[in-house]
Order: C-alpha cells, then sequence, then structure tokens
C-alpha cells in the first residue's frame, strides 16, 4: 500500500471546492465511493483497499452534506486566524468546551 498525503481539507477528500453545492458534493461523493468502497472495486491488487479511504470519504460527505455540520465546519477552519485574537461566539471557545459551564454545575446532586 502507497502512503499518501492526507488532505488538508473535507473539501479535498471530496476533490470539490469550497463553495460547491450539495448537488456536486453528492455526486463526487457518489463517484469516489464506486472507486473505493472495499467491496466495489475491482479485483486488481492496485485497487484493493482496507476501507481507510473510503471511511475518510463517508466522514467528509457525512459532515458536507449536513449544512449545520458544514457551517461549523466552515467556521473552524475561518475560525483558526480569529481564535488567537479571542474571539468567540457565544461562550463557545476554539477548544470546544463552554466558557460559562463547568462541571460542578452540570452535576444534578
Amino acid at each position: 500500500m502507497i502512503a499518501t498525503p492526507t488532505p488538508a481539507s473535507l473539501y479535498e477528500v471530496l476533490r470539490v471546492r469550497t463553495n460547491a453545492s450539495q448537488t456536486e458534493i453528492k455526486t463526487a461523493y457518489r463517484s469516489l465511493a464506486k472507486l473505493h468502497h472495499p467491496d466495489a472495486s475491482s479485483s486488481s491488487p492496485e485497487a484493493e483497499s482496507d476501507g481507510r479511504e473510503f471511511i475518510e470519504i463517508h466522514k467528509a460527505y457525512a459532515t458536507l452534506s449536513d449544512p449545520a455540520a458544514r457551517a461549523m465546519y466552515d467556521l473552524s477552519l475561518s475560525g483558526r486566524v480569529q481564535c488567537d485574537r479571542g474571539i468567540s461566539a457565544v461562550g463557545f471557545r476554539p477548544n470546544g468546551f463552554y466558557s460559562t459551564r463547568r462541571w460542578e454545575t452540570d452535576q444534578c446532586w
């Protein structure tokens, strides 16, 4: 198996532009799934895969096909620069934790 570099974004995994429509994302997913699905790959040794590529393709499609998840992902891509300046939205921090919530206040005693 030849090691391939890890794509920098989910858009690169699906080989679409960042402003791609839902139809373009779905079409790209289906064409890549046909190529990389372990059960659908051809019998040649080069085409054999352990499913890792397909899993990455599916994860990218699952995120980019959901409008809310895609919006959050796009914010995380553009938010990396803003995080250094301390900008956060409604208590959400770049590390994924809420600033106003504490472990003690979440417990039901």
